[in-house]
């Protein structure tokens, strides 16, 4: 047992030995350079990442490890992979550049604009009600940003999240939430749309029931995690599924083939009046309905972008929809 602590200390003090080393010889532009490996595992995506040529980028971590005398990452014709001790630098780089980027805020902050770019990643279901006005909105209060945004479905999110290719996602929770904090943002609740010729089914999906048959849905935009909603547990509701597509989609296929589908409270002012009258509110328990928050990694520390989006959301979405909290305050990021 004492030879084994002994060991332990030893390996500790050669670890923080490392990390003096480190503060002492790295630069902000080696950081990057590890960490943008350790995130592609590539080193021609990484270089391409950081901006500059794969030679640089292999002769920069090179001369870094000569110059800390370890190995920082294991090679050989196949894969890049970090040490052990590799893998503890690379934290600590990652959170030098997040303290770096937070200075860089901080004096943003006091010149009171905003500048840089940011990547935003939007549910297909959640985009036609917020993204026209979204980009309008964000420019006008945000004119030196460089500002984009992609469609993609929730897996997808959270996974371009967790590899850094978008800064933010708004969507609703996702079921595979390591590493991810929601921001609940506002509650939206479904209501159905049936068939002018579907009368019949029309009396008793106003009473709560939900005649799987008649019903079409959209595979990602109806996976709503609540018991009345949770059609993507339930494969074998509805006779069809259709995959890939817009709930403006889906209402034309309801018009043209009967039946009825659930849509979102958001869609209803794109309805045309005759269209409108084949809404019916659903009276189910728990509420049909779903909570579209702000997504983003738990380490993320850009706090006032997280909040210009906060903001330009707050212009669009009707505030009744608000969560309570976020009404009057706005995010605070630790």
């Amino acid at each position: 047992m004492q030879k084994y602590a002994t060991y332990a200390t030893q390996t500790t003090d050669y670890f923080y030995l490392c990390i003096d080393k480190i503060y002492r010889i790295m630069n902000l532009q080696q950081m990057e350079y590890i960490v943008a490996l350790d995130k592609y595992r590539h080193f021609v995506l990484a270089a391409e990442a950081c901006g500059v040529t794969q030679p640089t980028l292999s002769a920069m971590i090179q001369k870094l490890e000569e110059e800390l005398d370890v190995k920082i990452f294991s090679r050989d014709r196949r894969n890049v992979a970090p040490t052990a001790i590799g893998q503890k630098i690379i934290r600590q780089a990652q959170i030098a550049l997040n303290e770096s980027q937070r200075i860089k805020e901080l004096v943003s902050d006091e010149t009171g604009t905003m500048t840089g770019s940011l990547r935003i990643g939007i549910l297909p279901t959640i985009a036609p009600y917020l993204v026209p006005d979204f980009i309008h909105k964000f420019r006008d209060m945000h004119p030196d940003v460089d500002l984009s945004i992609d469609e993609k479905e929730n897996a997808s999110l959270v996974r371009e999240l967790r590899f850094g290719n978008i800064d933010i996602a708004i969507s609703t929770m996702p079921e595979d939430r390591e590493g991810i904090l929601e921001i609940p943002v506002y509650i939206e609740k479904f209501v159905a749309y049936f068939s002018p010729e579907c009368s019949q089914a029309q009396k008793i999906i106003a009473s709560g029931s939900l005649p799987a048959e008649q019903m079409w849905i959209l595979k990602e935009g109806h996976c709503v995690p609540n018991g009345s909603m949770n059609f993507c547990k339930n494969k074998d509701i509805g006779n069809h599924i259709y995959e890939a597509g817009s709930i403006e989609t889906l209402v034309r296929i309801v018009d043209r083939n009967g039946g009825y589908t659930i849509i979102p409270e958001l869609h209803i002012p794109f309805l045309s009046d005759s269209q409108k009258e084949n809404v019916v509110h659903l009276n189910v328990t728990p509420p049909a309905q779903r909570c579209v928050s702000i997504l983003i990694k738990d380490d993320f520390i850009r706090e006032r972008a997280v909040n210009a989006v906060l903001e330009t959301m707050k212009s669009i979405i009707p505030d009744y929809m608000m969560e309570e909290r976020l009404r009057k305050h706005k995010i605070k990021l630790r």
